[in-house]
């Protein structure tokens, strides 16, 4: 029987007794259960292991450590059995419902914040990771050494396909090497998906033609899950160079669905985000951070860095490790939107060479002004045209 464990921490304020009391029940209902009952004197709690002796001792976990931190908090890390998940059968979505399930609605804890997880190999191996990366996606776009430049089509809605594809033109003419639908725009009455990712490809391949230069472009198939892999199947087959979508719309195990069905780039988006990843009940970004880049994204959103402070600052950089670090699987992307003229040389020199930089700014106009912006964008980056 396998000794592999998965291990989370949590940053607690408990309401019972003790933190010890709170972390042996959380570990409990994580794993085998425990139960309420209302009372005249209150709620009783208790391990179903307590009265329930046919309980297998195998899917029992483990309080690794507790440490005290500021305003009544303590970082509690946890393990359990891996043989408490079968990735075939359950794998992420299962997995999700025992770290970042109940831990958030225990009647015993006041706020909970989930900060790390660390996943056996077992585990992890079940996943395969970016099928491009950071080497492949530079090889499919014969660009060596230097940042990406992109920019997202806009107005977000609006534009009918004939639109679209003028907008897509003009961005590949003036030089910039990705494009993507917005996060809102999928399949609106105006501008729909199968016509819109035609002409737009139609455009592109044309422009490769004449040019020699590829432009990448992501069409956004953001679905209920029922519908995902048809909306994928249309745009791929009306021409998109790759997917987008956005998870926490849909949920984490949509990211595998694409990976594992679809031989195209993967960009994952992180609109909703907020709602999970801040407040006193939260999970920390590097933890999705993780996530996308072993399910599969080859372009992962990481966040700006203009105005914040250094805590900030570091936080992203944090990010930008996590997908990029060497690893038995490929690296992501790290994608950074919201660059200017005033921002890009701090931007360049923070992310790197290996980095999506996203503009959507005076850069729709025509050919011209949008290749004036392009250059200067990358002068401030000290880089040739």
């Amino acid at each position: 029987m396998s000794r592999e464990s998965t291990t989370v921490t949590y940053l607690l304020t408990p309401k019972v007794e003790s933190i010890e009391r709170a972390a042996d029940l959380l570990l409990a209902e994580m794993t085998s259960g425990m139960q309420y009952i209302s009372t005249r004197k209150g709620v009783e709690m208790y391990k179903c292991e307590d009265r329930l002796p046919y309980i297998d001792g195998l899917v029992k976990g483990e309080i690794l450590s507790i440490q005290k931190e500021e305003n009544d908090s303590f970082l509690v890390k946890l393990s359990f059995p891996v043989t408490n998940l079968d990735p075939d059968l359950g794998g992420i979505s299962n997995l999700w419902a025992m770290v970042a399930g109940e831990v958030f609605s225990l009647y015993f804890i006041e706020r909970a914040k989930f900060l790390e997880l660390e996943l056996p190999p077992s585990f992890m191996n079940h996943y395969e990771g970016p099928q491009f990366g950071i080497d492949g996606i530079r090889e499919l776009l014969q660009i060596k050494d230097r940042p990406l430049m992109g920019a997202i089509i806009k107005p977000n809605l609006g534009l009918n396909p004939e639109r679209t594809a003028g907008v897509v033109s003009i961005l590949a003419k003036a030089g910039f090497d990705f494009a993507k639908d917005d996060e809102i725009c999928v399949n609106p009455a105006i501008c729909p998906l199968e016509k819109r990712v035609k002409l737009v490809g139609e455009t592109l391949d044309k422009i490769q033609e004449r040019s020699g230069k590829k432009m990448l472009y992501m069409a956004d198939v953001t679905s209920d899950f029922a519908t995902l892999g048809k909306a994928a199947e249309i745009a791929i087959s009306a021409g998109a160079g790759g997917l987008m979508l956005d998870p926490f719309s849909i949920g984490l195990s949509s990211i595998d669905y694409l990976r594992k069905n679809f031989s195209c780039p993967i960009y994952v988006h992180r609109v909703g985000y907020g709602l999970f990843c801040s407040g006193s009940l939260s999970i920390s970004y590097e933890i999705f951070s993780k996530l996308f880049r072993m399910l599969g994204a080859d372009f992962s959103h990481v966040g700006g860095i203009w105005g914040k402070s250094q805590e900030a600052k570091n936080k992203v950089s944090e990010y930008v490790d996590i997908l990029r670090k060497p690893s038995s699987i490929e690296a992501t992307w790290p994608v950074v939107s919201g660059i200017s003229l005033e921002n890009m040389a701090e931007y360049y020199h923070f992310y790197g060479d290996e980095t999506l930089f996203l503009d959507h700014i005076d850069i729709y106009k025509d050919e011209q002004s949008s290749a004036r912006k392009l250059r200067a964008l990358k002068q401030e980056m000290g880089l040739a045209n």
